[in-house]
């Protein structure tokens, strides 16, 4: 049947449970509507709000259509008694930041010795510079075997099960977005939720049409996202600014501070209870507790086409082995594409835009090299790290920058 109203979706339930706040009496609350075994344990986490949740949900026809009615209501029980399991633990929660950073040469190295399925679904402009990206790291950080998965560029998303059952990671890059691709993404991103795999979101020109903005919010109702990766402006979007009228797929002039970005990135990272990256000349990375600022990075990165796409390949990558703390992961992989990138463009053989994207190819290589095993320069490109941590009060407000790690 045709619905009789708009649809809500997550976002509009944990904004009712918001508003339900400041009343005394607590009101039992469940949702309804298109409910069933696939979505119950997405539906009630995603639904969270700030101090409560849903106390259940009614669901028909999920029940009535299947074969033993009583099968699905208990199945339907027991999975929405608990989160979903394709939840990070947060494990690095009580780490310091230096701890963290102590941790990321580990973390390169797992790529070598597992040399994961990176899956990109990604515009044509981009794909054979992320699979290269994705190669480049591999190899460099190779200890063990030559053999294992390569990066692949795969925008079918029937053929998403079959590859996240191989245990890497899906990208999701919305630089090129049609109905269908939509439709695409969606089941990809089910599939990888469904085998407890991590999925990065690169909401490309978020706001710049109507169309994006609509496949936007259907992909955040329908999905959980390890990593969302994206400019001010889509931040700004997924975080429900509808005013922003991007110029393409790149970010309009910001007019906000350094501590208005930092707490965008928080406040959607703990609306979304993953990991947020929001890029520019500064990057912000957040988990909705803690915050980061991140200031690496070659000024070339913003005068090649696809730097922030394979920015998300090189964090997917260490996501894949590392999908039990994306924070870490993320600052890895931020640290060893950014880091690479500044190498490239001091090289002598660098004139230009033309000639940084090989040399940023081979430095990522050589820069992943460096984490096999302990060495003069396993800890040497490391010290180039410009990360410091920024204390954030409450939802809106915010204090200085502390906590250098340099």
């Amino acid at each position: 049947k045709e619905d009789t109203k708009s649809i809500i979706g997550t976002i509009g339930v944990r904004d009712i449970l918001n508003g339900m706040s400041s009343v005394e009496e607590r009101i039992p609350t469940v949702a309804i509507g298109g409910i069933n075994t696939q979505n119950i344990q997405l539906v009630k986490f995603k639904s969270k709000a700030s101090t409560r949740g849903l106390d259940g949900v009614a669901v028909v026809s999920a029940i009535i259509a299947a074969p033993d009615p009583k099968i699905a209501a208990r199945e339907l029980r027991s999975l929405g008694s608990k989160p979903p399991s394709y939840i990070g633990s947060q494990s690095s929660q009580q780490k310091r930041l230096n701890d963290l950073l102590g941790g990321v040469n580990a973390v390169i190295r797992e790529i070598g010795a597992k040399k994961p399925l990176c899956h990109n679904m990604t515009n044509l402009v981009v794909q054979n510079f992320a699979a290269n990206v994705a190669l480049a790291i591999q190899d460099g950080a190779l200890i063990w075997t030559d053999s294992g998965s390569s990066p692949i560029m795969a925008n079918n998303g029937d053929e998403a099960p079959e590859l996240a059952a191989l245990g890497g990671s899906l990208v999701i890059n919305m630089g090129s977005v049609t109905p269908e691709a939509v439709l695409n993404y969606e089941r990809a991103a089910k599939a990888y939720n469904s085998f407890n795999r991590p999925v990065l979101f690169d909401p490309v020109g978020a706001g710049a049409t109507k169309l994006r903005r609509s496949a936007v919010k259907t992909l955040m109702a329908k999905s959980y996202f390890a990593v969302i990766k994206g400019n001010e402006n889509e931040i700004g979007v997924l975080f429900g600014d509808t005013t922003t009228q991007q110029k393409g797929v790149d970010s309009n002039p910001s007019t906000s501070s350094d501590i208005d970005k930092a707490t965008l990135a928080r406040n959607l990272a703990a609306q979304e209870r993953c990991v947020v990256v929001l890029t520019g000349k500064t990057d912000y990375i957040s988990d909705g507790t803690r915050t980061y600022t991140m200031k690496n990075g070659s000024e070339y990165l913003g005068r090649i086409t696809g730097s922030g796409c394979t920015l998300g390949t090189t964090i997917a990558a260490c996501l894949a082995v590392y999908s039990e703390d994306p924070l870490l992961a993320t600052l890895s992989g931020m640290l060893l594409y950014e880091i690479a990138s500044e190498r490239a463009g001091k090289r002598d053989d660098v004139k230009g835009p033309g000639t940084f994207v090989p040399a940023l190819i081979d430095e990522l290589y050589n820069v992943a090299k460096l984490t096999e095993k302990p060495g003069p320069g396993w800890f040497t490109w490391l010290g180039n790290a410009k990360v410091e941590a920024v204390q954030l009060k409450g939802k809106e407000e915010a204090k200085q920058i502390t906590g250098s790690s340099k």
